[in-house]
């Protein structure tokens, strides 16, 4: 049984310990009509659209929301709630001032510069973004736990969605019927899923339009679930009718960059070379200019985080990284396929959290 509170009494102490470290007095956390809620809510157990954090240099830490979710945050957060006078960034500078505090942190790339400036009149203000991002980058077994339910949910969702398509709906029916599945299953919708047919899958990020699928064409399905907050992302290709040749050398070219690069994953392992084994895959065929895009990325509270696996920048792959593996090719005047899937890092290998759903080329 995974103990919620305690996980998060844990974080409050990494967090203070990092604090102390800085020679800062407090880290601040600030939520304001849903802003950065991802922080506050990692940091606090509260999911709410106002509130702050203010997590001393001591251990001691204060969870600062208004009236609407006093009750609420005292179920799910084991800090100590009081109440917010006015907007977030007044109620947590009076916490600052009883604490006497004179440098505080606080995440500037996801901090409004109004509030930003408001905090600094009053106390030294330095930029801990990356703190922030290194304590939620390795997912304990709790976020690991729910990204996996996420992702089982996320592929019932589509296989029920499959037994109920019909060959001549539109991108957005589709769309529309697995968002329905997906929240009827349990879970929150991902991000604005991408539903692609034809020569429009040639886009990366095609989103779903009024086009009506055709015989003979594939749709790339780049969709996501979330449970608790924690998100999956999966991408999967259908074919209208019986898959032509073209279709199957496609998918399975891709499907072999995905498994070859997925069999690098471990911990130790650099993300530059994951994505170069999935280039070299394509380069042997003559298409590795059709690979437009990284190779993969983290994910967790949100789509995208840190590590990436991308030819642009360089991490070294941690054990409890959780990271896509999305090869994909764009052939212009002919169409794209891609296929993703989200694993977790281990010391000696990975493994595959979307396993429920199998990696094949699907049909209608």
């Amino acid at each position: 049984m995974i103990d919620v509170k305690k996980n998060i009494m844990r974080r409050v102490e990494r967090l203070a310990e990092k604090v102390r470290k800085t020679e800062a007095d407090a880290f601040v956390i600030i939520t304001d009509e849903d802003a950065n809620w991802e922080s506050l809510y990692y940091m606090s157990g509260f999911r709410g659209t106002a509130g702050a954090l203010a997590v001393f240099a001591d251990g001691s830490a204060e969870l600062r929301v208004d009236s609407r979710y006093i009750e609420q945050a005292k179920k799910q957060s084991p800090l100590e709630v009081t109440e917010l006078s006015g907007e977030p960034h007044k109620g947590i500078a009076e916490s600052i001032k009883k604490h006497s505090c004179k440098k505080v942190m606080c995440e500037a790339q996801k901090t409004y510069h109004s509030t930003w400036d408001a905090l600094a009149a009053i106390v030294c203000m330095t930029d801990g973004t990356q703190i922030i991002k290194d304590l939620r980058r390795c997912k304990d077994a709790e976020e690991t736990a729910l990204i996996k339910k996420a992702a089982d949910i996320g592929s019932r969702a589509f296989t029920e969605t499959l037994a109920e398509a019909r060959p001549d709906m539109t991108e957005m029916q589709f769309k529309a019927l697995l968002e329905y599945k997906t929240t009827l299953l349990g879970a929150g919708l991902g991000f604005d899923m991408i539903v692609a047919s034809g020569l429009r899958s040639v886009m990366p990020h095609g989103r779903a339009s009024e086009k009506k699928f055709a015989y003979g064409e594939w749709v790339t399905v780049d969709y996501g679930a979330s449970y608790c907050g924690y998100f999956c992302d999966i991408t999967r290709n259908i074919t209208i009718g019986r898959p032509t040749e073209e279709a199957l050398k496609l998918h399975a070219l891709v499907a072999k960059a995905h498994s070859e690069a997925a069999a690098m994953l471990r911990a130790g392992v650099s993300g530059k070379e994951v994505h170069a084994k999935a280039v070299s895959v394509f380069a042997a065929e003559g298409k590795d200019k059709y690979f437009t895009h990284s190779l993969g990325h983290g994910l967790g509270l949100e789509v995208h985080e840190a590590p990436l696996l991308s030819h642009r920048k360089d991490f070294t792959l941690h054990v409890g990284d959780i990271v896509t593996v999305e090869p994909g090719l764009y052939i212009p005047n002919f169409g794209g396929m891609r296929c993703e899937d989200d694993y977790l890092i281990t010391e000696n290998g990975a493994v595959r959290l979307t396993e429920s759903l199998p990696q094949k080329l699907y049909s209608l």
